[in-house]
Formats: C-alpha cells, sequence, structure tokens
C-alpha cells in the first residue's frame, strides 16, 4: 500500500510499534502534572435566616460579624451586623450598612487588616472602607470586570468571570501576579465569588453547584464540593434561574464555612471533611 508521497510503507513494518509507542509516551507536562481533585464531604451543622432579597455577591466573617455584600443596580450595599444576635466574640463591631449610588453594582469583598475591601462589577472601582465603623476611607480603579475578592494576607485576589485570578497590591491595585485556574487540565470559566482557607483559594463557579479548592502556587483544582443539596432545597423555595450559589465564608474560630447564594434566604454552616487534602 502506498501513501500519498507514492512511497511503499510495507518495506519498514518494525518502525511503527516503536513509533506509535514513542507518542504515547510524550504527554504534555501541564496534563502529567493535571491530577483529579479530590471530591469533598460536609456536615450541615445549622443554618441561619437570611433576607432573601440580597443578591449575595461577597460573604466574610470577622471577628463574630457577617459581611456581606448584595449586588444589582440602584439596590448595591454592603452590611456588616453580627452573625448571631449575641456577638460571640467582645472584639466584634458594631453593625453598619453602606449604600452605593445607583450606577454602582456591587460585587465581591474581603477584610484585610482593620479594611473592608468591595469592589464593583463594571466600574472598576474598589471601595476601602473602616471596618470598625464603616467609614469610607478611599477609591482606588482597576482594569477589568470585578467578580469575587479575597485575601492571602498580602495580596488582594480578584476573579473577573474568566478562569483567571489576578493578586493586587492593596494600596496601589496594581497587578503583581496572574493565576490561571486549571481543573484536570482544562481552565476553569465563570470564577466568582472567592475566600481564602487552609492554604488555598475557594471558589464558588457561576452557575455551578460545586466549589473548587485552589492551590495558589500552580492554579490547579485540588478539591470539590458539591452543594446541589443546599441549592435544591432553596430551589424549592425560589424558582428564579438567577437565584444560585454564590457566597462563600470560613469562619477560623471553628474551622467552619458559611454558605449562601443569590436571593437564598438561608445561611448555611458547614464543616468540611478536609482529610483528602493535600494541604494542611
Amino acid at each position: 500500500m502506498a501513501n500519498r508521497h507514492g512511497a511503499n510503507n510495507l518495506s519498514r513494518p518494525a518502525r511503527r510499534p516503536y513509533l506509535l509507542l514513542a507518542l504515547l509516551a510524550f504527554v504534555p507536562p501541564a496534563l502529567a502534572d493535571a491530577l483529579e481533585p479530590a471530591t469533598l464531604s460536609y456536615t450541615l451543622l445549622q443554618t441561619r435566616p437570611l433576607d432573601s432579597r440580597y443578591f449575595t455577591q461577597g460573604l466574610e466573617i470577622h471577628q463574630g460579624q457577617l459581611l456581606q455584600s448584595s449586588g444589582l443596580y440602584g439596590k448595591s450595599k454592603l452590611v456588616n451586623r453580627p452573625l448571631s444576635k449575641v456577638p460571640q466574640t467582645p472584639k466584634a463591631k458594631s453593625s453598619w450598612q453602606q449604600v452605593l449610588p445607583n450606577n454602582y453594582f456591587a460585587e465581591g469583598l474581603t477584610v484585610l487588616g482593620d479594611t473592608v475591601y468591595l469592589l464593583s462589577w463594571r466600574e472598576q472601582t474598589l471601595w476601602r472602607f473602616a471596618l470598625s465603623s464603616g467609614k469610607l476611607l478611599s477609591r482606588g480603579t482597576y482594569q477589568g470586570e470585578g467578580w469575587g475578592l479575597s485575601n492571602n494576607g498580602k495580596h488582594l485576589i480578584r476573579s473577573d468571570g474568566s478562569a483567571t485570578l489576578y493578586f493586587h497590591d492593596p494600596t496601589t491595585l496594581a497587578i503583581d501576579r496572574r493565576l490561571q485556574v486549571t481543573r484536570s487540565g482544562v481552565p476553569v470559566k465563570r470564577i466568582n465569588e472567592l475566600e481564602f482557607a487552609h492554604g488555598l483559594i475557594w471558589a464558588n463557579i457561576w452557575f455551578s453547584n460545586d466549589i473548587i479548592a485552589i492551590d495558589p502556587t500552580n492554579g490547579q483544582v485540588v478539591a470539590v464540593v458539591d452543594v446541589s443539596r443546599l441549592a435544591q432545597r432553596e430551589r424549592a423555595r425560589n424558582p428564579d434561574p438567577n437565584a444560585v450559589t454564590n457566597g462563600i465564608a470560613y469562619d477560623a474560630r471553628d474551622d467552619s464555612f458559611w454558605l449562601t447564594g443569590k436571593h437564598w434566604s438561608e445561611l448555611y454552616q458547614v464543616k468540611l471533611n478536609t482529610e483528602r487534602l493535600s494541604k494542611p
């Protein structure tokens, strides 16, 4: 049998198996390092009532206070209030609220030091508020969209709905680093709300019930938590297709996570089984 160049392939039969084996042996480094993420189970500890009017964008727990940002134009605000009616620590801050101008869409938030940082969606604006009082300290600008926000103690970590995370200097907002997020070698798109805990970046995926845990050194997804049961519970009360899973807050005091979603009526405290995590 001749190929299209007219050479007789039957004259070199011995080379074919070796060539095939050589091709199969070559695996791109990115795929060779792509590990299948661990599936983490969880235990539901308790629920707390939540105002379902909130279009939750960001969620944070700090010293017994719950901080929540709610989006939508004309309705955006940032709220800081006790997680429970009786503060669980004497350092718990007094409640306060900041309502944003109608032309801003509030997005993710994070607490770093004594400052609350809040993103906007398309307005490329970041606000800095005093944690204790809610007083506006300053505003900054960045390029691109703002979705989720967290921090690793040094950088603000921003998502923009793509598979890339951005590490910003908290003062200048300059981008010091970009991180491509992959799951089993495939880029993860629509990354939304963020939280930093156990040395990992935890993230909601817009219109997904998976919460992923991202290794901040290489961007690989190392674990997945399926919270479909919580989403189905909320969907039974609110069939709005936009009422999706969104909101992750880590409480270091008892190593638990509080989860919610857009227009959800409850806040869920869960304990993750993290034994399968490669990181402490």
